[in-house]
């Protein structure tokens, strides 16, 4: 190919590819090529503009080319307004949080998807709810029958149908319509982006056909090689999750029209209601299905024909009502719709919460939460029966999240991961953030058109128009946002204790030897003229109080140990979410239980819910806009989606699309090119992206058997966080059977996303020092702590690479178990490169921002001429 084209014309040759190339992966952020591979000229090598393998001038005996895959989740603005579907991404989520024992119990597994799918459907129709609610009650029912509450333009449309309250409520659901097809156009973009990227196969072959089970059926995880081929199901459960929604609103609009006028066409009302009562039941199975047989398919198609017609039908019984005066208040039926839509869900995940205890054995520790869970409610609740006012429940709330921190830091002793029944867990905390977004926006919405009134309470002088609200909103409103806070705040002091505690003098003496050994082992001592040389502690100021600590290292060693805490702290968030999802419980069941009343709880309380509530909106409008327009914030946003969007929408199809649909097959179908090429691949990769190339490399059947591929990964998620969340598909058996010559995992104490990745003989796992050296020179600030992105920046990752890479052109695997003192640290020499380094080809970059902050060592100094020593040398 390269011999085809001139180089003297504007069409770049063909890069060869034969020897070893080394493709580098970044984290989350979306990184651009540049931050990956330096301020050289760089040439696209393969994909597209969105994700795409582009390479720079060959260096170190080998060529470098880097897979920037930013593009699938941050770049563009559109993708902040994937925050608008977070509640689907966590139902989605937690349907991948199974614990393994699952993946072996046929039977169990089954009724576990069926009820993880259930209740994401749940969720769905939780969101529709709410999406119908708000316009048809407030807006057209209420609303709608005051002219002096239309004026305003978006409401005139009301004008010429005031009289007839079923036109009206039919008008307004064209906005939960407009939001299900706004999710339909959605989803098929999504579709062709990335789940239509089919898995890579040989040139001559025709490729797989589709499998014939989902993603989430695959009992093998992600060695199966269809597990990221997962179209078809995206499209089967993206039909049933339609047909569904559609229903909804057509048993929305037939029930309350019904139980408003109740006039004309009387029959018509119940044979929409029954045909949306077959879509619901249709869908179900449909959820449930995995064959490959055609069937659940044309299920799903039908359904979505028959809730068509339910909407049909519920649309001309609407709107063939006659005039009719509306009594105002709450509109009838509606609060038989919310109850049974609020016991649909409670149900589901109910069920979930009961298939994932049957399918774990409780680990040791996990008797002493739920004993503690239990026995705390018992006792709240027995209190706040003697109490006799509402305000015990802070205290309960309070008092259950101090058991689960006690019951969970025993538990955390004896297991590394998600303490108790992660799936139910994340789905309840997935309708938690609807209902508190929805009711904020219902409370908004309602006060932005009228005065806002709850039934048995005094009617205010006003002269807005008077919107009613259920009085279980009002029993709500104090707690939407502070019962959250209250959870957030106790987690935080906690955290903070733990952090105090690292700090004590102690841990830092502990930090200062270690570092005291390193330098008295340095061979060579740290570069540079001893009158130069600074250390961060063995400077008099450190042991001795007197002294003025003029270069500010008295507190470096008790900042070294706080980072090493702060590593620690994300595996205390399955606290935090459960400690909320169980508060959250326990407030609904206190609230039903007392039939919404709030005596007790002062109207200040009322106030400021009310308040935070109806500001959430605003909040999300901004953080969406902030999005839109900063580069920057975008990028922090899709942080989320970076770790959120791994996995294929096999449970929840309205969740933002999976870019490891793309991402993986992009990955194995270069390792592929190269090899048949006659090359082998290093692949270096930190943090999330060390996940897409295990994923990768994973399925055996997507790689030649003969192919040579090595792999360095540095703050590495696999085990800390992805075992964490997602044991049944990330484990130690699963990254052992990982086939590679060699694999070098390289991590800090300090890193709150990487770790060590526990795979056995396969991975060598080597921890860092970090900061690398506790060397400095006098002018220049102490060195600082690098925990997940510094890595980039630390002369023994390349001297990893450098190692590996030299190891697989020379097709051998000796040597294998690298260690830290095998690495070089830093020696500064004056204004010349680390010995062994080339600077311009080790850029200092920031992964997660993706910007080129400077290249090598060539920086800014902070030496000036006259400068001296604190002693007056």
């Amino acid at each position: 190919m390269a011999d085809r084209i001139s180089t003297t014309g504007l069409v770049p040759p063909e890069p060869p590819v034969d020897g070893v190339t080394e493709i580098r992966l970044h984290g989350v952020g979306g990184a651009t090529p540049q931050s990956l591979l330096g301020d050289h000229p760089l040439q696209q090598t393969g994909g597209d503009a969105i994700a795409g393998f582009y390479r720079r001038p060959d260096a170190g005996g080998r060529h470098i080319e880097a897979y920037s895959w930013g593009g699938l989740t941050s770049r563009s603005g559109t993708r902040v307004l994937w925050l608008l579907l977070l509640p689907f991404l966590l139902a989605n989520l937690a349907g991948w949080m199974l614990p393994p024992g699952l993946l072996r119990r046929r039977r169990t597994f089954a009724l576990y998807r069926a009820a993880i799918r259930w209740a994401a459907l749940g969720v769905t129709l939780n969101a529709v709810l709410f999406l119908t609610w708000i316009p048809v009650d407030y807006l057209a029912y209420q609303c709608g029958a005051d002219s002096t509450c239309t004026d305003a333009w978006p409401l005139q449309i009301f004008h010429a149908v005031q009289a007839h309250p079923g036109r009206r409520i039919l008008i307004a659901a064209a906005v939960p319509l407009l939001a299900i097809a706004t999710m339909l156009l959605l989803t098929r973009r999504t579709l062709s982006r990335y789940e239509s990227v089919r898995p890579p196969v040989k040139a001559g072959e025709h490729p797989e056909p589709e499998p014939e089970r989902s993603s989430a059926a695959l009992v093998t995880g992600l060695a199966h090689p269809g597990f990221w081929d997962g179209r078809r199901a995206a499209v089967r459960l993206g039909t049933a999750h339609l047909a569904a929604a559609v229903a909804m609103v057509a048993a929305l609009i037939a029930h309350t029209v019904r139980s408003t006028v109740n006039a004309e066409l009387v029959p018509v009302a119940p044979v929409a209601l029954a045909l949306s009562g077959l879509v619901l039941a249709g869908v179900a199975v449909v959820l449930v299905a995995e064959t490959r047989r055609p069937w659940p398919e044309k299920l799903a198609a039908v359904a979505l024909g028959l809730a068509v017609a339910a909407l049909a039908l519920a649309a001309v019984f609407a709107w063939a009502q006659p005039p009719a005066a509306s009594p105002g208040g709450e509109l009838p039926g509606m609060g038989q719709a919310v109850n049974l839509t609020n016991g649909l869900v409670s149900t589901s995940l109910a069920l979930v919460l009961l298939t994932v205890l049957a399918g774990t054995a409780v680990r040791a520790g996990g008797w002493l939460l739920i004993t503690s869970i239990v026995g705390v409610t018992l006792l709240a609740l027995g209190f706040m029966t003697l109490a006799g006012f509402s305000g015990a429940r802070l205290v309960a709330v309070l008092a259950l999240a101090a058991a689960l921190g006690v019951a969970g830091r025993v538990a955390r002793r004896t297991s590394d991961g998600f303490r108790w029944a992660a799936p139910f867990v994340v789905m309840a905390l997935a309708v938690g953030v609807l209902n508190i977004f929805m009711l904020g926006l219902l409370i908004r919405v309602a006060d932005i058109v009228g005065e806002i009134h709850y039934p048995g309470m005094p009617v205010l002088e006003t002269t807005e128009p008077v919107i009613t609200l259920f009085p279980i909103i009002r029993s709500f409103a104090p707690y939407l946002v502070v019962l959250p806070a209250a959870v957030v705040l106790a987690f935080a002091i906690w955290q903070g204790v733990l952090l105090w505690r690292a700090a004590r003098p102690a841990n830092a003496e502990r930090i200062r030897q270690e570092y005291l050994a390193r330098e008295s082992d340095d061979d060579p001592p740290f570069d540079g003229p001893p009158a130069w040389v600074a250390s961060a502690v063995s400077d008099s100021a450190v042991a001795d109080p007197e002294p003025r600590d003029l270069l500010r290292v008295r507190s470096w060693a008790r900042t070294v140990a706080l980072w090493q805490r702060v590593a620690r702290a994300p595996l205390d968030l399955d606290l935090l979410f459960t400690g909320m999802v169980v508060t959250g419980v326990f407030l609904v069941v206190s609230l039903e239980a007392d039939d919404g009343m709030v005596a007790g709880v002062h109207s200040w309380m009322i106030g400021l819910g009310t308040t935070i509530a109806t500001a959430l909106p605003l909040f999300g409008i901004a953080l969406l806009r902030a999005g839109w327009n900063d580069l920057g914030r975008r990028k922090v946003i899709g942080v989320l989606w970076d770790v959120g969007t791994f996995w294929p929408r096999s449970y929840h199809p309205f969740a933002p699309p999976s870019y490891a649909e793309r991402a993986v097959p992009d990955l194995q179908r270069r390792i592929w090119w190269l090899h048949d090429n006659g090359g082998q691949v290093l692949l270096t990769a930190h943090s999330q992206g060390s996940v897409v190339a295990a994923a990768a490399l994973a399925q055996a059947g997507r790689r030649d058997p003969a192919d040579q591929v090595s792999l360095v990964t540095l703050g590495s998620p696999l085990h800390k966080l992805y075992n964490w969340g997602f044991p049944a598909y990330f484990n130690q058996e699963v990254l052992s059977r990982l086939r590679v010559v060699r694999w070098v995992n390289l991590y800090y104490a300090t890193d709150y996303v990487g770790g060590p990745v526990t795979a056995g003989p396969v991975c060598a796992d080597v921890e860092l020092p970090d900061p690398p050296t506790s060397r400095f020179r006098y002018g220049e600030p102490p060195p600082q702590v690098g925990s997940h992105t510094g890595y980039w920046d630390d002369p023994a990752l390349w001297s990893a690479v450098d190692q590996v890479a030299a190891s697989l052109a020379e097709g051998s695997a000796d040597g294998a178990a690298i260690t830290a003192g095998q690495l070089p640290q830093v020696r500064h020499e004056l204004g010349r490169p680390v010995d062994g380094e080339v600077a311009s080809e080790q850029p200092e970059i920031d992964a997660e921002r993706g910007d080129v902050v400077g290249s090598g060592v060539e920086e800014t100094r902070g030496v000036v001429d006259g400068l001296h020593r604190p002693d007056g040398r």
